[in-house]
């Protein structure tokens, strides 16, 4: 794919406001944007099932999906990491003993070691998410992801000294992400770029979040939002709008995109 154009954008806070709401200007803008020929892809936090009817909404068929963990081109999966069983085994042990709710997310669903977990059924409801079914043993019988764990910010530091297996990055004031260690969207990025052949400079992506910094370092030209955090601004090679402000539209007009 000589001189192939693809962007890849973050759900929430990117695309998504506030779990649910996509702004008419960003729905026209990838339109332009594949009517001009340039590849869009979606580079997420969530997993292929949970992305909210987002693919059909826009038209995309290509995820890099769990932070860079699984990616779908065409809607085939050509790349998947999943998570050592060992490791979550200890981990699903140490959540029960300090009376922490785990949510496994595996290829086409969730699980949870708990049922009726109001920060689960809150912070994934923010996410217009599907709730997880019930079971404390899905990790042996599934292919997991990530997995999330309901804790505090005092009590994370208890699980990230004790596994060189996962990061842990914050999402919610009661929940992490665990992810494989290296795993990240950059990751993901770069085996989508090896099994296309696209080039690295020919690459552009949109993001808000704590878990776009390596992508939007990575990536040819990195596009943090307007409403992103300070860390994902400093990391990008310009700041656009905000989402409701036109921020898609904007960062792809600024750079002749559409």
């Amino acid at each position: 794919m000589a001189n192939q154009k693809v962007v890849f954008f973050d759900i929430d806070g990117t695309l998504l406001h506030d779990g649910h709401f996509v702004p008419e200007s960003t729905k026209q803008a990838i339109r332009q944007l594949q009517e001009n020929g340039v590849y869009v892809a979606l580079a997420t936090g969530r997993g292929p099932a949970m992305l909210s009817g987002i693919r059909e909404l826009l038209n995309i068929d290509t995820i890099i999906g769990y932070n860079g963990q699984i990616v779908v081109h065409q809607n085939e999966i050509i790349y998947k990491r999943p998570q050592p069983k060992v490791d979550l085994t200890h981990l699903t042990q140490q959540a029960k003993e300090n009376g922490h709710t785990l949510v496994y997310l595996g290829e086409t669903k969730g699980f949870t070691t708990k049922l009726n977990d109001f920060h689960v059924v809150d912070s994934l409801g923010d996410l217009d998410m599907p709730l997880p079914l019930h079971d404390e043993e899905a990790f042996l019988s599934h292919d997991v992801f990530q997995t999330l764990v309901y804790c505090t910010a005092e009590e994370e530091a208890d699980y990230i000294k004790r596994y060189d297996a996962f990061d842990f990055i914050r999402w919610h004031p009661h929940a992490m992400d665990v992810i494989n260690v290296g795993s990240s969207k950059a990751e993901g990025i770069k085996q989508f770029l090896k099994l296309t052949n696209i080039r690295r400079e020919d690459t552009f992506a949109f993001g808000d979040a704590l878990n776009d910094l390596e992508m939007l370092r990575y990536v040819g030209t990195g596009i943090a939002m307007g409403n992103g955090l300070p860390e994902t601004k400093a990391a990008a090679d310009y700041v656009t709008k905000p989402i409701l402000e036109d921020g898609i539209a904007h960062g792809l007009k600024e750079f002749q995109l559409i």
